[in-house]
């Protein structure tokens, strides 16, 4: 039998309480989520015990087989070691799943597919596992399977949850844990006081089985004195030890004080031959454009299709309602009217009308061929391998944190918004590259493409000594 701590205790009685049908458990990492899924499940595959029904199918959701092994591993090693001979086990790289061969109950695991999810019918349970780690749609579709099934006529399903709030950042995981326990829904959590992430008795709070052996202690003060000192460190203590989603700052562009730092710089005059950064999208995306002077100063401009209005855009890149239509109100941001991609020449126009004609233009070489057609000046194809790429981010760093990057105000809102989504990802050798959220292109990071390329080019121009012609007479 499963040993449980007051707090899993306390949590299985109120879950399983009669008006509740969904149920949510959020801990820091390493504090027995996984044993209490196991411990509930097991319930349900005994016979005599209190969640037990014949030939009942129950489901254990997980982001991939390989999370589930967390919670299946010491399930199966009960019903081993005390029922030998009663169950069968399926036990591949591919399924998981227990059966009890006189009763014919069953558990099946199901891994991250909205899809395939959607079969759950005559199911009166589902343990959901770490649902931060969701990758499906951001977990949206494996919700909305158990929410429907939980809506049909004559439906008994319960719902429990249980897992850290990271590694998603936003969405129905943590709207769920954030409002509440209300009507049919019971949410138990255990989330740090940001203000007190260093404090060991604000650690010991959150991390209650943790803190009960030897060796976890060692560790976490551990991972404490390391995170004081490196902040991708801290991002993910934050995340994983206190329930405090933080993104790790080794996947984003920039830091949230270095941005501050270029919003806090006065912003100087345009003066000078600017560069425009250019990022011209296809498909789904926007196009964009960011204009950089030798001074510092930034501007950003961005064109969003016609067709799907930008409501609909909101609601396929999950963006928070309002928040294009607010971009679209600060005159940095315009639509496309009647159209699916942003024609270059809306771009451009917009480019000279609020900039003047710059000296160059610097944009993926993919699409350089549109532009040269049309610019009013040179345009240089930026070639975006890893190498390439990350002298671009080591520049935009630099002149973030270290000047002159300074954000002409209008521009402010809609940098930001592409900040928000804009996430790197580094290779083998360290090089850093911009990447894609997802796998339908659902990020707005087009702005941060331009202005990386930008920035980039702009201090290439500004580094590059000028070396004097000189002629040598040949004897």
């Amino acid at each position: 039998m499963i040993q449980l701590l007051p707090f899993q205790r306390k949590f299985r009685q109120r879950a399983f309480a009669p008006r509740t049908r969904i149920a949510a458990l959020s801990l820091p990492r390493g504090n027995g989520k996984s044993t209490l899924a196991a411990d509930i499940l097991e319930d349900c595959l005994i016979p005599g015990r209190e969640l037990f029904q014949a030939d009942k199918e129950f489901v254990l959701m997980a982001s991939s087989i390989e999370q589930a092994r967390f919670v299946f591993k010491p399930l199966r090693t009960v019903l081993d070691n005390d029922y030998p001979g009663e169950y069968r086990f399926v036990d591949s790289q591919r399924s998981l799943g227990i059966t009890h061969k006189a009763t014919k109950t069953r558990l099946r695991v199901q891994s991250s597919n909205g899809k395939t999810a959607m079969g759950l019918v005559n199911v009166p349970l589902v343990v959901a596992d770490e649902p931060g780690a969701w990758e499906h749609a951001g977990g949206q579709l494996m919700a909305d399977a158990v929410l429907t099934a939980m809506g049909k006529p004559d439906s008994t399903l319960r719902a429990i949850f249980i897992g850290t709030l990271a590694p998603a950042r936003a969405g129905w995981w943590h709207d769920l844990i954030a409002d509440g326990s209300h009507d049919h829904i019971y949410v138990q959590a255990l989330i740090a006081d940001r203000e007190r992430w260093d404090d060991w008795k604000e650690i010991r709070r959150c991390n209650p089985l943790m803190i009960k052996y030897p060796e976890s202690r060692r560790q976490l003060r551990i991972e404490l004195r390391e995170s004081q000192r490196d902040p991708r460190l801290k991002a993910r203590f934050l995340s994983y030890r206190l329930n405090l989603p933080t993104a790790d700052e080794s996947e984003l562009l920039l830091t949230l004080d270095d941005w501050e730092r270029t919003l806090d710089r006065d912003v100087p005059d345009a003066d000078g031959a600017p560069v425009v950064g250019m990022d011209l999208g296809a498909g789904r995306a926007w196009s964009a454009a960011c204009c950089v002077w030798p001074n510092g100063r930034l501007e950003a401009f961005a064109v969003a299709p016609g067709i799907p209005d930008l409501t609909e855009q909101e609601r396929r890149d999950r963006a928070p309602r309002g928040t294009y239509t607010a971009l679209e109100e600060t005159g940095r941001l315009v639509v496309a009217d009647g159209k699916r991609v942003p024609p270059v020449s809306e771009l451009l126009d917009a480019v000279n009308d609020l900039w003047g004609t710059p000296s160059k233009i610097v944009c993926d070489r993919f699409r350089a061929a549109e532009l040269e057609d049309h610019a009013p000046c040179e345009v240089v194809p930026r070639v975006t391998r890893w190498s390439e790429a990350s002298e671009d981010i080591r520049a935009l760093r630099r002149w973030c944190k270290d000047g002159p990057l300074a954000v002409e105000q209008t521009s402010r809102q809609l940098i930001t918004a592409s900040l928000m989504v804009a996430m790197v990802k580094s290779d083998d050798q360290g090089n850093t590259r911009l990447v894609k959220r997802g796998t339908h292109n659902e990020s707005r990071d087009d702005v941060c493409a331009a202005m990386l390329m930008g920035v980039g080019e702009m201090e290439r121009q500004l580094n590059t000594p000028e070396i004097p012609f000189m002629l040598h007479r040949v004897a």
